[in-house]
């Protein structure tokens, strides 16, 4: 009974309140794209935004990432004729996380990305299956570059960036997949207050079970 006590209070210890990180973004892709975040880079995640609406900026927010988790953010980006690109500026609103540049702010670049030919895809409209991106990726010039102009709400420095095996700006009518990772920088640690409440629930379970056992 006595170990069995043990057992339960040793459960109750492992229960964690984390905060989490929350990671958000500005992007667009000429000339479209889906943004997703997978805790495995070989398997789709879930869709946090999405555009098709050249050359609208769009921003998303508030994504929670659970600490002591790898994340992989992971962009899907559609060109139906001419060039194109994407590009991009994100964020994680705490230290709990990294980009792979050790940093909270990361834009696209060619040593934070990899990417990768998907297929021929140019219907915006149709989410494709994930391939792993494995391939360096390729700068089309800094935000402000022809032909695609300035990007209100991305930063200067963002470079438009395409795969380097038949990439948008060589494809003219394709889907790219792109990928980073993001790194927590702790493993899942207890709240203040959950502990003490753990700690105290845990007590008083631990000395009911010891009155009982002295009386026997």
């Amino acid at each position: 009974m006595f170990a069995a006590s043990l057992t339960g209070l040793a459960a109750i210890s492992l229960v964690t309140g984390a905060r989490a990180t929350s990671l958000g973004g500005a992007l667009t892709a000429d000339n479209a794209f889906y943004a997703y975040v997978s805790t495995d880079n070989s398997v789709l995640g879930t869709l946090v935004a999405q555009g098709n609406s050249w050359p609208t900026v769009f921003n998303f927010s508030n994504y929670a990432l659970a600490p002591g988790q790898t994340y992989y953010l992971q962009i899907e980006a559609i060109n139906y004729g001419g060039p194109g690109a994407f590009i991009g500026q994100f964020s994680l609103d705490d230290t709990g996380f990294q980009f792979s540049n050790g940093t909270q702010n990361l834009v696209t670049n060619t040593t934070d990305w990899a990417s990768i030919y998907n297929n021929t895809n140019s219907d915006p409209t149709l989410q494709q299956p994930w391939v792993t991106p494995t391939e360096p990726v390729v700068s089309q010039g800094v935000n402000g570059v022809g032909p695609w102009g300035t990007m209100s709400g991305i930063d200067a420095s963002a470079q438009w960036i395409d795969g380097s095996d038949n990439g948008l700006s060589v494809c003219q009518n394709c889907t790219v997949d792109f990928s980073t990772v993001i790194t927590s920088n702790s493993a899942a640690t207890p709240e203040p207050g959950t502990c003490g409440l753990l700690l105290g629930a845990g007590a008083a379970f631990l000395l009911t079970r010891l009155k009982q056992f002295s009386k026997r």
